[in-house]
């Protein structure tokens, strides 16, 4: 049997199993998944989920992976979100630690997606679809023998889990495809409700700056959080930096956009007044990419519903603004687009990426996975920009010239067949114009590692299954098409 129809079975055994009573099962995994952490936090325990919550996240995933996987991805988003807001509150009860295992729980659960693909990996890479996930999987493997030549285990280790599981989950995706829409719904409930939350406590943490996250600023001393004191923070919600909330923000935007519903709006609410408040200008711009891409691709309906949200949006703007604090804020940020010669941060950018390409050219083969944490690391209040503020830079030290010209043919396939994508699917239009805004913040931040990479990698697998699903049901149809022209013909 063919890894492809064992994938099918598997899926339509998974389906007809589900219906009939696992229901139940996956509700109570959730319920033990949010009740233990919750029961922490309120007893004042939250230090045991550094070790309790990454165990509990591996059991639960695996279940779930075993009995739903659309839940088991619903699972790995939810983690995404908020397993940072955790971490903190593990330090505020327990003591800051610099290093918390917390935090593992996203990359042990998205992690294993790898364990069910084990079994036909070699047929799964073969096919000749699968390309961009085989050209991410061998530069990888080469930044990482390079890595443990030369540099210390922990940190190639760490980058490791950064660059490998955003793809791994992805291709589970692919894999299975056949799950498509399924994986749609989750993803689209996960979103709508997470940017709510997200977004609503994004805009509690600007006003009003909980105690947790604050002790959690002082001890990492990142100076990317503006000042720590209320209404002059710039908000991360329940992740762990502004720029990285804001990227999975537009994530949520641009997917609500072509969505309806009433809840969306609320959401689109909280979403885009969190987005204003983090002054990430690099999502800013990935979000006005989004909107242009879904306005020129997108059905009549959809362009309907986006100028709604776009509406909305300004409506909500313009109310965030009668604050005067936030319209200082937002006014001064804004400054920086009609001059960038006068930013510090721009002209800091550009300084960094001329000395590391001076540095590169002499570093054709690069310095291996982990050399961006070990070697070129910055600390917190450097004004100056490190490998982690550039894709191209990320790329280029950890895989040098070779892996990245490897890594980037993948990506090119990828990118040439997500853009060959209809209009017919709202939801692929706007998985596509999330790629389009990732793509925008390329100098401006690292995309294709940690939870960036991960958003960049599940949402071009969607499109890519979404595409599958509609040749694998259109061949059929072909082929009866062809039988009645020649039985017409007979």
């Amino acid at each position: 049997m063919s890894s492809a129809t064992q994938m099918h079975s598997e899926v339509a055994a998974e389906s007809i199993f589900s219906s009939h009573g696992e229901r139940l099962q996956v509700i109570g995994a959730f319920a033990i998944m949010i009740g233990i952490p919750a029961l922490c936090i309120a007893g004042g325990q939250a230090g045991v989920l550094r070790i309790a919550f990454p165990a509990l996240s591996v059991v639960i995933g695996g279940f779930l992976l075993w009995r739903s996987k659309p839940a088991y991805v619903g699972l790995v988003l939810w983690l995404w979100f908020l397993t940072p807001f955790l971490s903190r509150m593990a330090d505020f009860q327990s003591g800051w630690s610099p290093a918390s295992a917390v935090e593992l729980a996203p990359y042990a659960c998205a992690g294993l997606a790898g364990v069910p693909l084990l079994a036909s990996l070699r047929s799964t890479l073969g096919d000749r679809r699968a390309l961009p996930y085989a050209c991410a999987l061998v530069a990888i493997t080469y930044g990482l023998i390079l890595g443990f030549v030369s540099l210390p285990l922990f940190d190639v280790l760490r980058a490791l889990l950064n660059w490998l599981v955003p793809v791994v989950f992805g291709l589970f995706i692919f894999q299975y495809r056949a799950l498509y829409s399924e994986f749609k719904r989750v993803i689209e409930r996960c979103f709508l409700f997470g940017t709510l939350i997200s977004g609503a406590y994004a805009i509690y943490q600007f006003f009003d700056l909980p105690d947790w996250d604050r002790m959690w600023m002082l001890n990492v001393q990142l100076n990317s959080f503006g000042a720590i004191e209320a209404m002059k923070v710039r908000v991360f919600s329940t992740m762990n930096a502004p720029a990285i909330y804001a990227a999975v923000t537009v994530c949520g935007l641009l997917l609500l956009f072509n969505q309806g519903g009433k809840l969306r709006l609320f959401s689109v609410a909280c979403g885009f007044m969190g987005l204003m408040l983090t002054v990430s200008r690099a999502s800013w711009l990935s979000l006005a990419a989004g909107g242009v891409y879904l306005m020129m691709r997108a059905g009549i309906s959809q362009r309907v519903r986006l100028a709604i949200g776009i509406f909305a949006c300004g409506i909500f703007l313009m109310g965030l603004t009668q604050v005067p604090v936030v319209h200082e804020l937002l006014a001064q940020r804004m400054e920086t687009f009609s001059d960038p010669s006068q930013d510090a941060s721009f002209s800091a950018r550009l300084l960094g990426h001329q000395q590391a390409f001076h540095q590169l050219a002499q570093e054709p083969f690069g310095e291996g996975l982990g050399s961006t944490d070990s070697l070129h690391n910055t600390e917190g209040n450097d004004d100056i920009i490190g490998p982690h503020d550039s894709t191209v830079l990320e790329f280029l030290y950890s895989l040098g010239w070779v892996g990245t010209l490897v890594y980037m043919l993948g990506v090119g396939s990828l990118a040439v067949r997500v853009m060959r994508a209809g209009r017919s699917d709202s939801f692929v239009v706007s998985c596509n114009a999330i790629l389009i805004g990732f793509a925008t913040q390329c100098l401006l931040n690292s995309v294709m590692i940690g939870i960036l990479g991960f958003m960049v990698w599940t949402f071009a697998s969607m499109s890519l299954a979404a595409q599958a699903c509609a040749e694998t049901e259109k061949a059929p149809v072909e082929r009866q098409g062809s039988r009645v022209i020649r039985f017409e013909a007979a």
